[in-house]
Order: structure tokens, then sequence, then C-alpha cells
């Protein structure tokens, strides 16, 4: 008989470890921008971090080269502080909304904050059936897979519902942790042009195709952890690239990107030399030749033109 303590350990450690891997998402997403992503957020100074990310800009409002980057819901806060409470496998329910509610207060509390400085988004992977939401008030669609709610408490958080959120590329990265495949496939597509995905950690690139193979609502029943789902992405890769034309590997990347992974004696076998030398002028392919050399070379052309007459 299983041990339920065990189970609530392994839960809680798939949550965290979920918000990371969303986390890393968003830091090499956001970092270059300037906005700071901190996961697990401290709520309140003395006590310990939770499973939140936070959003943090020091401009008095966000960059066009930001703006870019942050997804509908967000893109659109005045406030400088945007708590995140992902949900990759879990519903929204009373338990997720009150998590959010504290947190929202704490840390407002905590680090004397107004209510226009923080802004807690709830993210689900999953769709939220229109009963669920109708449970928390949030019938009202700000901007297209952006729920606000009028009730008391549920106003102070917004609901992103990750599934719904238009193509645009400055949803992509927050897309790619939908449920629905087709919305990943999307997103991954948006990403690869709209970013530098050649320079992408691998890591989180085989976390990126990873999440491309899985179809619908996770079964709780079998928890996937990031891991598990990274490993599965560089199968994929693999499998995906060894069907790819040359010419499809290579699109899309710096020919110089390519040649540094080379030997100057390796590049120089698969080239005419007559192809090299055509790119030089003739006092460009004598620099670097003695005096010896360039007396053969016009014995050796004297010879042929006695040859041609």
């Amino acid at each position: 008989m299983s041990n339920p303590n065990n189970n609530s350990k392994e839960q809680s450690s798939s949550k965290t470890s979920w918000h990371l891997s969303f986390a890393q998402a968003l830091q090499w997403d956001l970092s270059p921008v300037g906005i700071s992503v901190t996961p697990e957020a401290r709520v309140m100074k003395e006590l310990p971090r939770v499973d939140i990310l936070l959003l943090k800009r020091n401009q008095p409002s966000w960059t066009n080269e930001q703006l870019e980057r942050l997804p509908d819901g967000v893109r659109q806060s005045q406030a400088s502080h945007i708590l995140l409470e992902f949900k990759y496998s879990q519903s929204l329910d009373d338990k997720a909304m009150a998590q959010a509610v504290g947190y929202n207060h704490f840390y407002q509390e905590s680090h004397q904050l107004d209510d226009t400085d923080v802004q807690t988004f709830l993210v689900s992977a999953k769709k939220p059936q229109l009963e669920t939401r109708k449970t928390f008030g949030y019938e009202t669609m700000r901007y297209s897979g952006v729920y606000e709610s009028q009730w008391i408490l549920e106003k102070r958080i917004r609901l992103i519902s990750l599934n719904e959120l238009t193509d645009e590329p400055y949803n992509a990265v927050f897309k790619l942790f939908a449920t629905h495949q087709i919305e990943k496939a999307k997103a991954l597509n948006t990403l690869e042009r709209s970013r530098a995905f050649s320079e992408m950690p691998k890591d989180l690139k085989s976390l990126f195709y990873g999440l491309q193979l899985f179809d619908g609502e996770p079964d709780m029943n079998i928890e996937l952890t990031p891991e598990q789902v990274k490993k599965a992405g560089q199968l994929f890769g693999k499998s995906y690239l060894s069907n790819l034309s040359p010419e499809e590997r290579l699109e899309g990347i710096n020919p110089r990107d390519v040649m540094s992974y080379f030997k100057p004696a390796e590049l120089l076998a698969a080239i005419n030399p007559r192809d090299v030398m055509s790119h030089f002028g003739q006092m460009e392919q004598l620099q670097g030749l003695s005096i010896e050399e360039i007396e053969a070379f016009e014995n050796k052309l004297s010879e042929l033109k006695k040859r041609i007459k």
C-alpha cells in the first residue's frame, strides 16, 4: 500500500520542478531585455520561498523591446512587480485561488507596495472550463486568453489560459507550456522565426521539443517531470534531424557558425583550388611567396606559352 505522504511529497516536488522549468524559459527570453525573473520568489522577508515566479522591471513602464516578449495580460499591466502562479497539471480550484490571493497580499504587505505596484496572474496550462471559471467570477475576457473577475478577492488575480492566447510572437514562450498540441506547435514555429533559436541552451531546447510530444491534458496518475520531457525532446530532436536533408538542417544557420566546427584543412579538402583562387587578385595570390617560388612560377608560365605557340 502506497504512503499518501510520499505521494504528496512527489507531487509537491513535481510542481516545483515545473515552476523552475517555466522560470528557465522566461529567464532565457526576458533577461536580455532587462526584465529580472526570480523563481521561487520570497513573498515575505522572513519566510521561506514559494513556488511562484516574479517578473520585475526597474523602468517606469515597459520598453518596446520588453513588450515584444511579454504575453497578453502582463504586457498591458502597469504594475512593476508581476507574480506568476503557474499551474501545469493542476486545475483551477479553491486551493490554487487561495494560494494566489495569499501570495499577492503577503508580497505587497512585506515589500510595502501599493495595489497598483503588484499584479498577480494565475497561469493555467489547461483551458479552464466555463463552469469552473464561473465559480470564481472569471466570465469577462479582457484579452484573448486573459480573464478578469469582479469578485472582491478574485479581482486581485487575473487568469491566463495558455491555450487561448493569440499566436502573436510575444505570447510564444508562454504558449509552449499549453496542453493543446496544435497551440504548442504554432508557438514553437513562431519562436523559431522570431527569436535567436539556434543560440538557445540545449537543455531548454530539449524541453521545448519534448513538450511538443504530449497532447491534451496531462494524466494526473502519470505525472511527467521536466527531466522526463527533456529526455523525450532529445530523442525527438535526433529522430527529426535524421530525416532532414543537409539543406534543411542548415537552413537559418550562419555559415560562419558551421565553419567554426571544422579545421582549415578539412574545409579546403572539399573545395576546388581554382574556386578559391578566383576570389583573389593577382597581387593577392603572389603575397607570401618567396622570390624563388615566383621565379619558378614565371618559368612554368613561359613554358606553357611556348607550347601554345
